[in-house]
């Protein structure tokens, strides 16, 4: 009987425990998104997350081994409650409000983290390595794959380069953010979408 009780009362503390395990969590990623988009890379660290989080050192590094890991997981987590792409309708259209919702997500304080990130995968090879690894190569995947169904529907041309038509949508929105510092409006996108599937749309010329 003792027993019984005894095992009932670890499983409540256990199951008490992961709401507020789970809370802190979210704290040190909301603390170190808030960071990423109000200073550099290199002035952030770990304790000043902590702190602003409400946690120790130790829960923080229960969870990631170095404060790029940290950094790059906060910004996953924005993005992902801001950009997702439909699993349903037409190929073309969802791709189309994917690179809208990129856009989006390029203005404001999310964009100057966007531009941090960018900027300081130049200089540090493991975050580069990261960002390739977890969050450029899913999303390109990802757009790679809508681009194939959009090919099988007859909505693009097959004999299409994919990655160029990729980039040519992409780049336009890269080169106001990080070199011209303009705003990314939905009316650009959009005309930046709709002009580089036009153009998939023209006669290649021969030789």
């Amino acid at each position: 009987m003792q027993k019984k009780r005894a095992k009932k009362a670890v499983a409540i503390v256990r199951a008490a425990g992961r709401p507020r395990s789970e809370a802190s969590r979210t704290a040190i990623l909301e603390a170190a998104h808030g960071f990423l988009k109000t200073r550099p890379i290199a002035e952030i660290s770990t304790m000043h997350v902590a702190r602003k989080a409400g946690v120790s050192t130790a829960t923080v590094y229960r969870w990631w081994s170095t404060k790029e890991a940290l950094l790059l997981d906060a910004f996953l987590y924005a993005a992902d409650h801001e950009v997702s792409l439909r699993s349903n309708g037409a190929p073309l259209e969802r791709l189309k409000e994917y690179v809208l919702q990129i856009g989006r997500f390029f203005t404001g304080e999310n964009g100057i983290a966007v531009a941090r990130l960018l900027t300081a995968i130049q200089d540090n090879s493991a975050l580069r390595k990261q960002f390739l690894k977890r969050v450029y190569s899913p999303r390109d995947t990802d757009m790679r794959a809508l681009v194939q169904e959009a090919i099988a529907e007859r909505q693009l041309p097959a004999s299409m380069e994919i990655g160029t038509f990729l980039d040519s949508i992409v780049g336009p929105l890269l080169i106001r953010l990080l070199i011209r510092h303009e705003r990314i409006d939905e009316a650009f996108v959009a005309e930046v979408f709709d002009r580089v599937v036009a153009g998939t749309m023209l006669p290649r010329r021969a030789g």
